[in-house]
């Protein structure tokens, strides 16, 4: 009987810690039903998930495919752990996986710690600008309301709009549409190229270590990247994997992927140690990535207390210019 796998969407955090816990639990030579099964008492936010998977396993299906129509693995992931399972290596991927998005999830913790404050200012500000002409009884407890909390929902409604975009577009037919445009902006295309191309370049090196072959693991590491104009450029690359070319022309053909990083590919290539090679790359990539974050942490809320200078000052030399003016203007 064919399973529709359920979609869930899991955050860096949980992905980290489910990876880690499964890491030890297979290492402690825990059979994979009795391993999920502690899951499910320690991770009380899967367990609906991890309950479904336990039923899959019980029905003979592999670790990878009862986590995929269990909605915890992606389709990548599902490739991937398939992969180490074939090759017994189920621990050393947990372990990588683990690492990997204990990276990410800390990256995200450090921009939004570092946003908790300037909200908080920008909170309170929204409730002190109209406390003047409030205490002077120019405006009645109504008013006042609505000048303060009446802006913050408006403001948290958009900041939540904001975030619900990219659904909203894909649920439009719209996503390709605003894929490329991101591309197209200097301001994030750099940003999404350089992340994206990471998470595809740790993937294949995972699966490459795995015991997958390059023309079987480059379609399943292509299909991690989440932006389709990113992901559109590997057409010609994926028809070229199938022909027998070297795994430096193949991604050569990729016009994003920088000449110095076909170059570390060729080189590890002809070596014999791709996947080593793509390794060491991804690490001093991750770097590059996390000290760009690391800026990110420190100016955005920089910019979000220049706003909100900005916002309090024209504010009171507002209320001070129409103050001067005379009556009859």
């Amino acid at each position: 009987m064919l399973i529709k796998p359920i979609k869930i969407s899991l955050s860096a955090e949980q992905l980290a810690q489910l990876f880690l816990q499964l890491n030890r639990l297979e290492i402690a030579g825990f059979p994979a039903f009795d391993a999920f099964a502690l899951l499910e008492k320690t991770e009380a936010k899967l367990n609906k998930p991890l309950n479904l998977l336990q039923r899959q396993l019980k029905l003979g299906k592999p670790i990878s495919e009862a986590g995929f129509n269990a909605g915890i693995f992606d389709s990548t992931q599902r490739s991937l752990i398939n992969a180490a399972e074939n090759s017994g290596r189920l621990a050393e991927v947990y372990r990588q996986l683990a690492d990997h998005y204990t990276g990410l999830s800390s990256r995200i913790k450090k921009v939004k710690s570092r946003l908790y404050f300037p909200v908080l200012t920008l909170i309170i500000a929204l409730f002190i600008q109209p406390l003047p002409a409030f205490i002077t009884a120019e405006i009645s407890v109504a008013e006042y309301m609505l000048l303060s909390l009446g802006k913050l929902f408006i403001i948290g409604f958009l900041v939540f709009f904001i975030l619900k975009l990219p659904t909203i577009f894909k649920s439009l037919g719209l996503e390709s549409i605003i894929h490329a445009l991101l591309l197209r902006l200097s301001l994030t295309s750099n940003w999404i190229i350089k992340r994206q191309l990471n998470e595809f370049f740790f993937y294949l090196a995972l699966m490459l270590e795995a015991g997958l072959a390059f023309s079987d693991a480059l379609p399943k590491a292509v299909a991690s990247i989440k932006n389709t104009a990113l992901r559109k450029q590997f057409v010609e690359a994926l028809v070229m994997v199938k022909t027998g070319a070297s795994v430096a022309e193949t991604l050569a053909t990729v016009a994003d992927i920088k000449p110095m990083s076909i170059q570390i590919i060729d080189t590890g290539e002809r070596s014999g140690k791709l996947a080593s090679s793509l390794m060491h790359f991804i690490q001093l990539e991750a770097e590059t990535i996390r000290l760009q974050d690391d800026a990110l942490a420190e100016w955005l809320p920089r910019l979000v207390y220049s706003l909100i200078a900005i916002w309090m000052g024209y504010s009171i030399l507002g209320a001070k210019f129409a103050t001067v003016l005379p009556a009859d203007l």
